[in-house]
């Protein structure tokens, strides 16, 4: 087949094709392969996978022990991109797939004009030889090329170009850059247009740090543009008409505030560069990796940014070690499967036991709320079992016992959703805790035992009901963000219980009170539209073809068989936990708050049925009960609130002026309190104020540079505390350290205290000790 289209599709003379036997490995899988070679070009590699990873097989491939597996798979890789190469005959693949890019950035960038003064070479002759070398060069990922670049130099010059090293990385420098920054937003927009969102982790992860990667590509080469304006070009010209799930207008935003995102962190950087590399020396020109690892987790970072930082404030010399940056994304993989096992719980039944699966009977209709089953096991729970639950602040005692029946109407906890509370009894009651499902099988928790054999269950129907009314609320609430909003957003999470539910999803930015309201009169509208919930029971196969990607907001389906929760056409999701059967059953909801779990990431917090109720009474009662404290109207309350606030601002900033005053009146000389000897003045002196008083006096007493200043200043609040401060780069800073001075007279206060070598403080528990303290100060300084 591939030789027919090679042949026959593409007009390929048959003897310009060679096929290389090469066998091909990776992610656990091997096999004989086929390389096709045109022209020295591979275009296709064509892989007959029949041979899995094992440590006791057969075959060895590539260093690695396989063998042979039942299913056989042909895994035919065409470069689609490559034909085109082939076809166009550029020097490069780049060339030929991105033009008018490639022409555009040549000419923003000024390499065309440098090129041009450079009569002696032939442009065209110099990127035929470079791209024929590249295809015979084997550099492995995170290979230093310093030794290659004089490898290239020598062999472009027995070819016939005559070219120095430093003109050659005048070219290939910014070229490469220009070949990498349209690859880079090829793979940008799509993921932008797939519905993807920055951020610091997972997934979005990588569409950040493809962004940031084209910024320092950009401003490497002096473009004036910006990210969103090549990505609008790019838009245009490689991707003309593309059907995507984000618009086009989406996309463009996302590139600006990313734009914004990287300038503000670059111009952050330098101080947190500078932090941590503090007790490095200037001359390094290698660091720990564990600074790169902590500036790139806690700032974002990555090494060539902190280099390039680090080279312009007084590291010239330092550059990032070959193969760090494939260290860090293994450690990057290494701490996400971390976290995926520490989500693990473990196994409340025996391994063997051979109890059968539970008749789940509450999908069958949710508004039941008692029944009868059989009480098919019961055991005691130990420690480590009671221990390992993570049970939820909803659950109001540890349980003691677990329990199987035949059947139940109790939803276990999953999906996000709390568990159903109530009772089953036989004789004896006792209390249903909470609910878990391991495979199949549902388990109550309960406080107490029950003898096998019939029982009676009853739900608490009042929490049945809220559970529903808060998870049918977020499917429409997710709906309704989706629509306002636009469509990259994305379920990143969601959790509902009794007292509220919450919804975490995808967005760019930090959403506002009026984004929220709006989305919350669009949820309201569509709950007094009363729409019904289809409840539907489909093969995954079937599901996919039926709604698609999409159907999975809450997460991969563990089973073939999926059930999926559809709200006309409003919202379409698989997910396994109890709804209403008409939306309007819920009477409304109210968004309570969002907040930023994490970058990328918005958490709605939501409250529907009689918690939405029930939180606008308290709403009203806080609203009452803060007029008649401040004595007007509740419609009076922003502008009185404001007026308090601007006059209490006022008069604060009078307060600490009067401070001010009477710390120069203190200090100007007279008195015990300052003291000045050899040219430093010192003042030792107590104070009636807390803390933040204490250090708004000592950055007053120390702000002159010119007054070089020892400040040990003392106050009885909150068990006795103590600053010491001390003017920077000046003789007193030379000749004392503020930590020496604390550690020496927190003692007297029964404390301790530490910091900066100009800056120091301690607290205590003794304030009757603080005039001790500071006598012991004087005494310290030679000023009794």
């Amino acid at each position: 087949q591939c030789d027919e289209l090679f042949v026959d599709g593409l007009g390929i003379n048959s003897n310009e094709i060679t096929y290389v036997e090469n066998p091909w490995s990776g992610g656990g899988n091997a096999g004989p392969a086929l390389e096709v070679i045109v022209g020295g070009l591979e275009l296709a590699t064509l892989v007959f996978m029949n041979l899995k990873e094992d440590p006791n097989g057969d075959f060895e491939v590539k260093g690695d022990s396989y063998s042979e597996m039942e299913l056989q798979i042909i895994d035919t890789g065409y470069g689609l991109e490559r034909f085109c190469w082939a076809a166009a005959g550029t020097p490069t693949i780049y060339e030929a797939i991105y033009p008018e890019t490639v022409s555009l950035l040549r000419e923003l960038s000024g390499l065309d004009e440098r090129i041009s003064s450079m009569k002696h070479i032939d442009t065209e002759v110099l990127l035929s030889e470079l791209s024929t070398l590249a295809g015979i060069l084997n550099i492995d990922v995170g290979t230093d090329v310093s030794a290659l670049y004089d490898k290239l130099v020598e062999r472009l010059q027995s070819r016939g170009v005559n070219i120095t090293l430093d003109e050659l990385k005048s070219i290939t420098e910014p070229l490469s850059a220009i070949y990498a920054i349209p690859d880079h937003l090829h793979g940008l927009c799509n993921m932008l247009g797939d519905g993807l969102v920055p951020s610091n982790v997972k997934a979005g992860y990588l569409a950040r740090m493809l962004a940031r990667r084209t910024l320092k590509m950009i401003d490497e080469l002096g473009i004036d543009k910006t990210l969103a304006e090549l990505g609008e070009h790019h838009l245009e010209v490689n991707l003309p008409g593309r059907k995507f799930t984000q618009t086009p207008e989406g996309i463009l935003t996302i590139l600006n505030l990313e734009e914004q995102r990287y300038r503000e962190m670059i111009r952050a950087g330098e101080a947190a560069v500078r932090t941590a590399l503090k007790s490095i020396s200037n001359d390094c020109n290698q660091i720990p990796d564990e600074i790169y690892f902590q500036l790139a987790e806690s700032r974002g970072l990555q090494p060539d940014m902190v280099v390039q930082i680090a080279n312009q404030i007084g590291w010239p010399k330092l550059s990032a070690r070959v193969g760090l940056a494939s260290d860090m994304a293994s450690r990057h993989a290494i701490r996400t499967k971390e976290l995926a096992k520490e989500n693990i719980t473990n196994n409340l039944l025996n391994a063997n036991h051979d109890l059968p699966p539970t008749s789940m009977d509450y999908y069958n209709d949710t508004s039941k709320t008692k029944f009868k089953a059989q009480v098919i096991s019961c055991f005691e729970l130990n420690e480590d079992s009671i221990s390992s639950l993570n049970l939820s602040s909803e659950v109001s005692e540890a349980p003691t016992h677990a329990m199987v029946l035949d059947r139940t109407l109790f939803y276990p906890e999953g999906g996000g959703q709390m568990s159903d509370f109530g009772t089953l009894g036989n004789g004896k009651t006792v209390d249903v805790l909470d609910s878990r499902i391991e495979e199949g099988i549902i388990i109550h928790l309960t406080n107490g035992h029950l003898e096998l054999g019939p029982v009676t269950g009853q739900l608490n129907a009042a929490r049945r009901t809220q559970l529903m009314d808060h998870h049918t609320s977020v499917h429409i609430v997710g709906g309704s963000a989706r629509k306002i909003l636009g469509p990259h957003i994305w379920q990143a999470g969601s959790n509902k219980g009794e007292r509220y539910a919450r919804l975490d999803v995808t967005h760019y930015e930090r959403l506002t009170r009026s984004q929220l309201d709006e989305i919350e009169d669009h949820a309201n509208e569509i709950i007094q539209s009363d729409l019904s919930v289809e409840k539907l029971v489909l093969d995954r196969v079937d599901a996919d073809a039926r709604f698609g990607f999409d159907l999975y907001q809450g997460g991969p389906p563990k089973h073939q068989q999926i059930r999926v929760i559809k709200i006309g056409e409003h919202d379409v999701q698989a997910c396994g936990g109890t709804h209403h059967d008409k939306i309007g059953k819920i009477g409304e909801v109210r968004i309570i708050r969002s907040s930023a779990v994490q970058d990328g990431v918005e958490r709605l917090q939501i409250v529907a049925g009689e918690t939405a109720r029930e939180h606008a009474r308290t709403q009203e009662r806080l609203l009452c009960e803060a007029s008649e404290v401040l004595g007007v109207q509740a419609d009076e309350l922003p502008a009185t609130i404001q007026r308090f606030f601007d006059e209490w601002k006022s008069q604060k900033k009078q307060i600490e002026n009067l401070e001010a005053e009477i710390v120069r009146l203190r200090t100007s000389g007279g008195g015990n309190d300052s003291i000045e000897k050899d040219g430093i003045r010192y003042v030792v002196m107590q104070s009636s104020g807390d803390m933040r008083q204490l250090i708004g006096m000592a950055q007053e007493l120390t702000r002159d540079s010119s007054i070089p200043t020892v400040a040990i200043l003392g106050t009885r609040d909150g068990g006795g505390k103590l600053l010491v401060a001390i003017t920077e780069d000046s003789a007193a800073s030379e000749k004392h350290d503020a930590n020496s001075i604390i550690n020496s007279i927190s003692k007297h206060i029964g404390g301790s205290g530490g910091g900066k070598p100009t800056f120091a403080q301690g607290g205590g528990t003794n304030p009757d000790g603080l005039d001790d303290a500071l006598k012991a100060a004087r005494g310290l300084l030679s000023l009794e």
